[in-house]
């Protein structure tokens, strides 16, 4: 069986005075919509919350990818998955039981992701890997958009990829931060199979094209699953 690539654009890189708009220029292309959640005080950014989210899920039909980079996630992070979130992804430092709170939010109807921040080993986390859906491996310091993709930060990525193929699991690896066209590659032979990219749909002429582009990147160096 083949991998397929999921590409996420991250509406923190698109205008965020036209939203709805800057998703629809997406449709048709992206597999979900990565939706960054910050609190200020998790990381210091503030960004978009709830309210956003459930007003923005009304005006398209594209999956939303929720990384929430926030403190007590328990108490909210069960609302986006209430409010149609397809995925809702929650951050290892932030939370105490990790498999409760993936239960939870399965049971509110989305998928569940654990992410890893660039200062955290993967190793503690691989054991839950039969509780999540989905693994997110910062491939930066969480907290900005922008940054300089960090290769280092592959080993978590082939470590996570080993653990789920002895355990014939299928989990869904996500890398965030830096992913663009000379990125993506590394980040798909590594064992990654959804990417996040802000700038590099968003900041192109064509944001759909960009997509594709990067799809086919991908999916030139994903191997068998």
């Amino acid at each position: 069986m083949e991998r397929s690539p999921i590409i996420a654009p991250s509406i923190l890189a698109s205008d965020f005075s036209r939203l709805a708009q800057e998703v629809h220029a997406i449709e048709g292309a992206a597999d979900w919509v990565h939706v960054d959640v910050m609190d200020n005080h998790f990381v210091p950014n503030l960004t978009i919350g709830l309210p956003v989210v459930q007003s923005l899920r009304k005006a398209t039909s594209i999956p939303f990818d929720v990384h929430l980079m926030i403190t007590d996630p328990q108490r909210w992070a069960p609302g986006y998955a209430e409010a149609g979130a397809y995925n809702v992804t929650f951050h290892a430092e932030a939370c105490d039981d990790p498999v409760a709170l993936a239960r939870t939010l399965r049971a509110a109807g989305a998928k569940a992701g654990l992410a890893i921040d660039r200062d955290t080993p993967v190793e503690p986390y691989l054991e839950l890997l039969p509780y999540l859906d989905t693994v997110l491996i910062m491939t930066i310091k969480a907290g900005f958009g922008g940054q300089a993709f960090m290769p280092e930060m592959l080993d978590k990525v082939r470590d996570v990829r080993r653990r789920a193929e002895v355990n014939d699991l299928e989990i869904r690896i996500e890398v965030d931060g830096g992913i663009a066209a000379d990125t993506i590659e590394q980040a798909a032979e590594a064992g990654a199979d959804a990417f996040v990219a802000g700038t590099a749909v968003y900041g192109a002429a064509d944001p759909a094209e960009a997509i594709r582009k990067l799809r086919g990147l991908a999916a030139d160096r994903m191997g068998p699953a």
